[in-house]
């Protein structure tokens, strides 16, 4: 990890820019820029939380690891929102793990200093309440979603949501960390992502997904998509 040289604005996440200036200038001493690498572990299962991050164009995963070391994704963390949820909630570990997908840069806090922020009140913790809240909805989406709908409009909700959080309809990602991320088998995303591209709604070329028809993308994906866009817009604006 590395402070990156050219600063990118803490208004690019969502969460922060939804605050009033003076209380984003009380915490701006405390941010510090940093760049996130491909694979990077941030939040480790049962281990103190130390920082919470907030993506600027980075995007980061919830994710389940399990005995045998296979994983799935629980969730996602984009430029609309805040990896370290835990500390906020007098839990200070987690047994979920927190990586980067798609590297770029973050703004990261001592957890200390998030937590007393959000314990005095103010915008900060009102924010941050319902940022709780959509987690827990796509929490929620995602289980029934893994659970009910096909692979290939679960990759589809997946490469929408990835593009609407970093805000390119290009993003970097091999079909090995597709399937982790889906908890499906490398060959069932090949498969899903050739269909894709036979019907021209992406392009995929070593490691890059190019999003070429974004309004049929949105009518192949499962309804999960529409309902936590739908969420996070009426909670966020």
């Amino acid at each position: 990890m590395s402070t990156h040289k050219e600063a990118l604005s803490p208004t690019q996440n969502r969460l922060l820019a939804g605050l009033p200036s003076e209380e984003r200038k009380a915490l701006h001493p405390y941010m510090e820029q940093v760049s996130l690498s491909h694979g990077q572990v941030i939040i480790l299962p049962d281990e103190p939380i130390p920082f919470v991050y907030f993506p600027l164009n980075s995007l980061l995963s919830l994710v389940t690891v399990m005995e045998d070391g296979s994983m799935v994704e629980a969730g996602s963390i984009e430029r609309e929102g805040m990896a370290g949820l835990p500390i906020l909630l007098d839990a200070g570990t987690t047994p979920m793990q927190t990586l980067t997908q798609i590297p770029g840069q973050a703004v990261r806090v001592k957890a200390q200093i998030i937590k007393e922020a959000f314990d005095r009140g103010g915008a900060l913790q009102k924010i941050l309440y319902r940022y709780i809240h959509a987690t827990i909805v796509l929490g929620s989406q995602s289980a029934a979603c893994n659970r009910l709908h096909q692979i290939e409009a679960r990759l589809c909700r997946w490469l929408l949501m990835s593009s609407d959080g970093l805000g390119s309809e290009e993003l970097a990602l091999t079909q090995d960390f597709l399937a982790a991320m889906l908890g499906v088998r490398r060959a069932g995303v090949s498969e899903a992502a050739s269909q894709l591209m036979s019907k021209g709604l992406i392009r995929y070329q070593r490691g890059h997904i190019q999003i070429v028809d974004r309004k049929r993308l949105e009518t192949a994906a499962c309804e999960c998509y529409r309902v936590v866009k739908a969420e996070y817009e009426r909670l966020f604006g």
